[in-house]
């Protein structure tokens, strides 16, 4: 016997049909292809169904609110942005000079004569441009696995391609640069934040190595897919290129990503199905009128708080440093009296007690719900040793 579907849930028939359907749920707001940094905030908000419904249709979290005061805080700024790009067209000039110097020792790369492939360039503006470029790095790895003569020994701009929550995507890797010893590929990260005394700020460095993680990961499924073997093909040492002290002069760090790997393997299975979330979200839900910067703030904040209300929210304060939509939800925690607002210990020792209002009932013997029964006896036990310890104690007659 076939399954009714619940009242206002879309049925998608096919791939076509899903990307639809996830169009119609993003709107005109601002799209966001996931990368580790996107992957990694949303590692740590997969129990909210708003963030999950927002990564599945690639949202961009980080600048839907932009406009409102409740916009977004974080991000590079101007001088960080542009230092980066400084950086990098430094690391291009003269034919890679700084570059290939850079790499001769560590990886045995000839000052002249090697070939670098760059595929940033030569590929027209569009939808096809990525896909295209996906083509050409699998080409070029093919010729390095097989090692052909004239095999590209850096590819710049190299384009990868992964399986996130059911949906294909593109990610654009730095460099792959080959040691030509070992005829093995590296994965190399470009940053702009520097190595002083040859330290880099560690939180810096991490999130640049589960960059590399990401990208080590997908080279080897593309060695694989093309008949290699992607654990000799590809090492887990990445390179992470940044400059030294406040110059721009080139230096290089090294370290085995294979923890990270492994822990990126666990972030990525546990990614909710896009299809499965498309699927439960009902038929009228779209993040397009909220991103409208022609709107009221009003009308933007009441449309997100529509959404919200529909599919729920998992607020705690570690989501002001990962969730573009953290001060919106912190207002609603705040205009609730959310348990959250106390910290996820009390929150978690509060389950299905919706206000730090109804805890407080609770604790004085208001009847719970059955849900609420766990919570509720922990909390009328609490309430009697406060009313116990805050009681005044008995006057003591004088004989």
């Amino acid at each position: 016997m076939r399954q009714a579907r619940p009242p206002g849930v879309v049925q998608m028939a096919d791939d076509a049909g899903l990307e639809q359907r996830l169009n119609e749920i993003r709107g005109n707001s601002p799209r966001r292809t996931p990368d580790v940094r996107v992957l990694a905030s949303f590692a740590q908000n997969t129990t909210c169904r708003l963030a999950t419904l927002g990564f599945a249709a690639g949202v961009d979290f980080d600048r839907l609110l932009t406009g409102t005061r409740l916009q977004a805080v974080f991000g590079l700024s101007p001088f960080s942005i542009l230092r980066g790009l400084t950086f990098e067209k430094s690391l291009r000039k003269d034919d890679y000079f700084l570059t290939r110097e850079l790499l001769r020792e560590p990886l045995g790369f000839p000052a002249s004569g090697a070939r670098i492939v760059n595929l940033r360039e030569g590929f027209p503006a569009g939808n096809g441009r990525m896909p295209a470029r996906l083509k050409a790095t699998s080409g070029l790895i093919s010729e390095i696995i097989q090692g052909k003569n004239n095999a590209a020994r850096l590819i710049d701009g190299a384009v990868l391609t992964g399986n996130i929550g059911g949906l294909p995507a593109f990610f654009e890797a730095d460099a792959l640069a080959v040691d030509g010893r070992a005829n093995e590929i590296r994965v190399a990260e470009v940053k702009s934040f520097p190595k002083v005394d040859d330290r880099v700020d560690p939180d810096q460095l991490g999130a640049a190595l589960d960059q590399a993680a990401l990208y080590v990961m997908l080279a080897r499924e593309a060695v694989a897919n093309l008949g290699g073997d992607p654990l000799l093909s590809v090492s887990d040492r990445a390179l992470v290129i940044t400059p030294r002290n406040v110059g721009l002069s080139p230096t290089l760090s090294e370290q085995r990503v294979s923890a990270r790997l492994t822990r990126l393997g666990r972030v990525l299975a546990g990614i909710p199905n896009a299809r499965d979330v498309a699927a439960a979200t009902p038929a009228d839900i779209s993040f397009g009128p909220v991103a409208n910067e022609t709107a009221d703030e009003r009308t933007r904040l009441d449309s997100l708080h529509s959404i919200a209300d529909r599919v729920g929210t998992a607020y705690s304060p570690n989501c002001l440093s990962t969730c573009g939509n953290a001060r919106f939800c912190r207002e609603r925690a705040v205009c609730g009296g959310s348990p959250a607002l106390t910290g996820s210990t009390v929150a978690r020792l509060l389950p299905e007690v919706i206000s730090l209002g109804r805890a407080d009932l609770l604790a004085r013997g208001a009847t719970p719900t059955p849900a609420e029964v766990p919570a509720a006896t922990l909390l009328k036990t609490a309430g009697r040793l406060i009313d116990e310890v805050l009681s005044p104690a008995p006057a003591r007659s004088i004989a």
